[in-house]
């Protein structure tokens, strides 16, 4: 995908790259070492800039692109980035301080972490990452992230799908945009809202039976639907734009349940093997 992407090329814009490929130059390698394709001084910023990019790639360096590229065109590496990148979605408590439970689908697979309890665990789960994949991620969950881990670094690359949805002409937010795609959720999650995992927080925080395992839940379900939802995007995106690059599979959304009723039951059991020993 990166290698037929040109929008990381200074003053090469959807326009422009869109011309490119008309003209045949679908990936780096077309370019051509002399010619005019769009004019003489873009033309040699086309060919520099490429030159780099392929250094850059060869040496593994996605940071050079995420540098280059705007939030909205992050969805272009996902071909790149999907075996090392995290599925990350956040529940907050009484405020934006207060982090309650952080999910994370990555290549070790699905877990909870949650606030009071094994929070301090995240950023070494998060330390190999080569991507986040969220949902309105960069204006919500990273910043609450980094406050609450301030030593920690994210990867560059940041995939906010509330961007790539945005651009598809898909509005609202996550509930949302799962119902019209046809995802299911269970009965006792299917009208939660932001809103009512507030409540659910605080209601375990009371001592409420089962709030906190349906908070869990109710996160998680969040969270291993940003793979199939990336993937999604990323293809509807290739066919709009004409891009000349391949579909990606997309994610079997009932292996994914699966895993995500054992990361419930996972954590639910580490959460009442602590509260067995007592206050530490």
């Amino acid at each position: 995908m990166l290698t037929a992407s040109f929008r990381h090329i200074q003053g090469v814009g959807a326009l422009r790259e869109r011309q490119l490929w008309q003209l045949g130059v679908h990936r780096w390698e077309g370019v051509p070492a002399e010619g005019e394709m769009l004019s003489a001084a873009l033309d040699a910023r086309v060919r520099k800039g490429v030159a780099a990019s392929q250094t850059a790639l060869d040496a593994g360096d996605l940071d050079h692109f995420a540098r280059l590229l705007p939030p909205t065109e992050h969805w272009r590496f996902l071909p790149h980035v999907l075996d090392g990148a995290a599925c990350v979605d956040i529940e907050a408590g009484d405020s934006a301080a207060d982090l309650a439970v952080v999910g994370v689908l990555d290549a070790q697979g699905v877990r909870a972490f949650v606030g009071g309890h094994d929070l301090h665990h995240f950023p070494a789960r998060a330390k190999s990452w080569t991507a986040m994949i969220t949902f309105n991620g960069l204006g919500f969950d990273l910043p609450i992230l980094q406050r609450a881990f301030p030593a920690w670094v994210p990867p560059l690359v940041q995939i906010d799908l509330r961007f790539a949805y945005a651009r598809l002409r898909e509005p609202g937010g996550l509930k949302q945009l799962e119902a019209r795609l046809g995802f299911f959720r269970p009965p006792h999650l299917a009208k939660l809202t932001g809103a009512d995992a507030v409540a659910l927080w605080r209601a375990q925080r009371q001592g409420e039976a089962g709030a906190l395992r349906r908070l869990i839940e109710y996160n998680l379900y969040d969270t291993s639907h940003l793979r199939p939802l990336a993937e999604l995007a990323y293809n509807r995106l290739v066919r709009r734009l004409g891009m000349p690059a391949p579909e990606l599979p997309v994610t079997d959304r009932g292996a994914l349940l699966y895993d995500v009723t054992r990361a419930v039951e996972a954590a639910c059991s580490t959460l009442a093997a602590g509260a067995s020993k007592g206050p530490r």
